[in-house]
């Protein structure tokens, strides 16, 4: 028989009866307050009309007690006439005596009007104060009945303020029972998902164990494919080096190199008569270029030449230490300085040169753009007899042969001679050039015309 663990819930339906309970108790009391707001409500209306009446029995006493006075007054008037007839009488009396006896009847009949008129005032009078005395006391309850009134008032606006607080009460109390139910049908429903899992574990365990070992496997092979591509990276990043080593097809290498650059007329000029201000320094940046590329690079040396040979950084048939940004500065400035002219004296150049041989010289670069026109290897009487062509095939037969022979001969080891031409014409430079990197372990790149 399976284990069936009870998933913990939160809400249940005892939960439920105690919210209910206590919103039914909340709900009773919101009740018994209205009722007694209510009653009270009661109370003040009747005490309004009480206060109502009073206030008419007041007003009502109010006109008695005027009406007294009035009659009041007319009775003082009443008696001061009768004492004026009777002192009128008495005169009378006195003076006439015959009309004695009918002014003594007079004189009974005032006397008892003025008595009469005497208790009427007293009784007037006694009435006037039972009067004013009523109206005090009527004052006194309808201030009490006012001030009762007024705390009647504010007990029932208490009352109200109270039971509307009472029945925001009761509504959030209604709302958080409803929210309350959601959540327990909703515990209910994952409850039962939980318990469907539950029933799922032993299954899902089985899976997961067959998981874990494919994903052994998985990384076993992931290692391997990491070790892979960690080669692969290598592979491509030492063919991005030897990319990027090299210039248009020559592969840039060279401990200690001597740059042989050409500085005769010509490198100012497309052809005879076409001048170009920018070949020059096309051909210096190309120099800095290939320099700048040089990684294993060390020390260095540039031969200029055109009718001789010249080191524009002097240290004449010494090396150079090679340190970087200010080498290339130092040979740009140097190259700037220089301005073509003359003829093209490649036996002199190399001659130059190959002098660094003996101090561990591994590589020329040669930058030209003719062919040469002047040096030895010519017949005495050259000039009369040969072309310009012609001459320097002649020119450049013997410095290659002089190469072959006596300058880089392949014992113990040749030197590499690599040869970029600028904006030649004719394919004669072309194949001199070739021929002479060819045979010497180096390559040609021609610029092409810009």
């Amino acid at each position: 028989m399976k284990t069936r663990h009870r998933i913990p819930t939160i809400f249940n339906l005892s939960m439920v009866d105690v919210l209910c309970c206590a919103l039914g108790c909340v709900i009773l009391l919101w009740l018994l307050n209205f009722r007694e707001a209510k009653r009270k409500a009661v109370a003040a209306g009747e005490t309004s009309v009480l206060l109502t009446e009073a206030r008419t029995e007041l007003d009502e006493l109010r006109r008695d007690a005027d009406d007294y006075r009035q009659r009041l007054v007319a009775l003082d008037a009443k008696l001061l006439d009768a004492q004026a007839a009777r002192d009128k009488t008495l005169l009378q009396l006195a003076g006439l005596g015959k009309e004695k006896l009918l002014l003594t009847d007079d004189l009974d009949k005032a006397r008892g009007r003025y008595l009469a008129l005497s208790k009427e005032l007293a009784t007037l009078k006694s009435d006037v104060s039972a009067v004013e005395d009523k109206l005090l006391k009527k004052t006194a309850d309808f201030a009490t009945l006012s001030r009762d009134r007024d705390k009647l008032t504010a007990q029932l606006e208490a009352q109200l303020k109270l039971l509307k607080e009472k029945e925001t009460l009761a509504q959030a109390a209604g709302r958080s029972a409803d929210d309350l139910a959601a959540r327990l049908k909703d515990n209910e429903g994952q409850a039962k998902k939980l318990q469907a899992l539950a029933d799922q574990l032993p299954k899902l365990r089985d899976e997961a164990a067959a998981y874990r070992d494919k994903l052994a496997t998985a990384e076993g092979r992931l290692i391997m494919l990491d070790k892979d591509l960690g080669q692969q990276k290598l592979l491509v990043e030492q063919a991005k080096q030897a990319a990027e080593n090299r210039f248009a097809g020559i592969a840039l290498a060279g401990r200690r190199v001597v740059f042989v650059v050409d500085m005769s007329g010509s490198m100012d000029y497309v052809d005879e008569k076409t001048r170009d201000p920018e070949k020059w320094p096309t051909v210096r940046e190309t120099l800095v270029k290939i320099a700048r590329s040089l990684p294993a690079l060390s020390k260095y040396q540039v031969v200029l030449f055109a009718d001789k040979a010249v080191f524009p950084l002097g240290n004449d048939d010494r090396w150079l230490d090679y340190d970087g940004k200010n080498s290339l500065e130092r040979m740009s400035q140097a190259l700037a300085a220089v301005k073509p002219k003359g003829n093209t004296n490649i036996h002199a150049a190399l001659e130059a040169a190959f002098r660094f041989r003996a101090d561990g010289l591994d590589t020329i670069y040669l930058f030209s753009d003719g062919l040469p026109n002047v040096g030895p290897g010519l017949p005495a009487d050259a000039g009369k007899t040969l072309r310009d062509i012609e001459r320097g095939d002649l020119l450049g037969q013997f410095v290659r042969k002089t190469l072959r022979t006596t300058w880089n001969k392949a014992e113990p080891q040749r030197v590499r001679i690599n040869t970029i031409g600028f904006f030649y014409e004719s394919p004669d430079l072309g194949a001199f050039l070739w021929a002479l990197a060819r045979e010497n372990d180096g390559s040609f790149v021609g610029m092409s015309k810009p």
